[in-house]
């Protein structure tokens, strides 16, 4: 079985290519959105701080979705959103991604002068960025939208497909930042999409390689405070990283990637 291979993931459906197929796989992520959104706003988590209580709804508001549009039952719905087991693989690779990525902070520092510190909340942060960020990210992004369009798709045409809704949502960005890191992040976002699915194969169909990635990705710049003369560069620096570093993750035989998740 080669890449290009189409393969299922075992929902049951149809492989998303009518209208009315489109109509309702995109219709469940405008729904889904609409309560990431308005919950992220509503508790003022931008930070993360209340990422609890935005993943949880989110998280469910997908599995309704699953049931009631596409008439999965409970557990293979689960199943299919990347509720499971990881395989070793997909954290082995992510967390030398993630440990790279400490490298170039480290790096900076020292480079630059800089200094980095831990902001005074960063603790009480961490599992609700990994919750916001991470988790509720994946299960849609990643579980629903790429898992539905890997259906009867090869991997590389399923990740074109599922990367133009998860660029879209991030223009948003443009009325929360200054326009260049906006931009930078838009540009991130197109990148990423790409690694988030191999991780999300290499994990044997689960969404938790991926959702520890994206979760340190986001979550470094929300819970370390640099400063110094080049504190203003750090963000371009680590979304230049954050570009490149996850694509080592190719390196990995496309033979060790698990689809359909078993």
């Amino acid at each position: 079985m080669t890449d290009g291979d189409a393969l299922t993931s075992g929902r049951t459906q149809d492989v998303i290519a009518t209208p009315s197929q489109w109509t309702r796989l995109l219709l469940g992520l405008c729904v889904v959105l609409a309560v990431f959104q308005w919950s992220a706003v509503a508790l003022g988590s931008d930070r993360g701080q209340a990422g609890l209580a935005v993943g949880a709804p989110v998280v469910a508001t997908t599995l309704v979705v699953e049931r009631v549009v596409f008439g999965q039952r409970l557990l293979p719905a689960l199943r299919a959103l990347g509720f499971g087991r990881p395989r070793t693989t997909g954290l082995v690779v992510t967390c030398g991604i993630c440990l790279l990525l400490l490298v170039v902070l480290l790096v900076f520092v020292r480079v630059t002068g800089a200094s980095a510190v831990f902001s005074s909340d960063a603790l009480s942060l961490t599992p609700g960025l990994f919750a916001q960020a991470g988790i509720a990210e994946e299960v849609l992004f990643r579980g629903y939208l790429y898992g539905h369009l890997r259906h009867g798709r090869s991997f590389w045409r399923a990740a074109w497909l599922s990367m133009l809704p998860f660029v879209g949502v991030h223009l948003l960005l443009f009325f929360t930042m200054p326009w260049p890191i906006a931009l930078a992040a838009l540009l991130l976002s197109v990148v990423l999409s790409f690694p988030f699915a191999h991780l999300f194969e290499l994990g044997g169909g689960t969404f938790w390689a991926p959702a520890l990635l994206h979760a340190v990705i986001q979550g470094t710049v929300k819970v370390v405070v640099v400063a110094g003369d080049a504190a203003s560069v750090f963000p371009f620096v680590w979304m230049t990283a954050s570009a490149t570093l996850p694509m080592l993750a190719f390196g990995v035989s496309r033979s060790q990637r698990l689809w359909p998740p078993r």
